[in-house]
């Protein structure tokens, strides 16, 4: 509860007093909840390994030739009460030829002209940094599996075969 006094004081200018106002008091209740729109990360979400497998370089014949999808999920937990949606978005380093496009881990023996695309569970690109479509949480859903994809895009350059990897960093944003 907060006690809120209102006081007023009288004014004296010069030895002269101008006005004086009387004060009342009163009160003034303040009510509320605080609630919890968001969900718990997944302990299994915490760092998520996608294994894309031994790809041929024969399949990226032209710019935009795409492997396998290789499908991953977010999972979320014990979600509050007023938690309704959630989106995703990646960051990370973007490939130089299509920038919506996650670029390979630069080293010693890792392949060129291929990046990884990300996807929603209906295989709709999500570019970096964008925000995926929201999808819907119950009130108080004790558990949410969020599908994704991943798969390697050719960029325009030789493929030249060696290790294909790469991270990306993930957010949500619940609504």
């Amino acid at each position: 509860m907060i006690n809120l006094r209102l006081c007023i004081a009288c004014v004296i200018v010069g030895g002269s007093l101008l006005s004086c106002a009387h004060g009342h008091d009163g009160r003034v209740y303040v009510s509320g909840t605080i609630t919890d729109n968001t969900c718990t990360l997944s302990p299994d979400s915490e760092n998520i390994d996608v294994e894309m497998g031994a790809v041929s370089n024969r399949q990226f014949a032209r710019a935009g030739d795409g492997a396998n999808w290789q499908p991953f999920a977010i999972n979320l937990q014990n979600c509050g009460a007023t938690a309704s949606g959630v989106t995703v978005s990646f960051s990370g380093t973007a490939d130089s030829h299509y920038p919506d496009l996650l670029a390979l881990t630069p080293g010693d023996g890792s392949a060129t002209g291929v990046a990884i695309g990300i996807y929603d569970k209906d295989k709709t690109a999500i570019a970096l940094g964008d925000e995926s479509a929201s999808q819907a949480i119950s009130s108080g859903q004790s558990s949410v599996h969020l599908q994704f994809y991943a798969r390697y895009i050719a960029d325009g350059e030789a493929v030249v075969a060696g290790n294909a990897n790469a991270s990306a960093t993930f957010v949500l944003a619940y609504e």
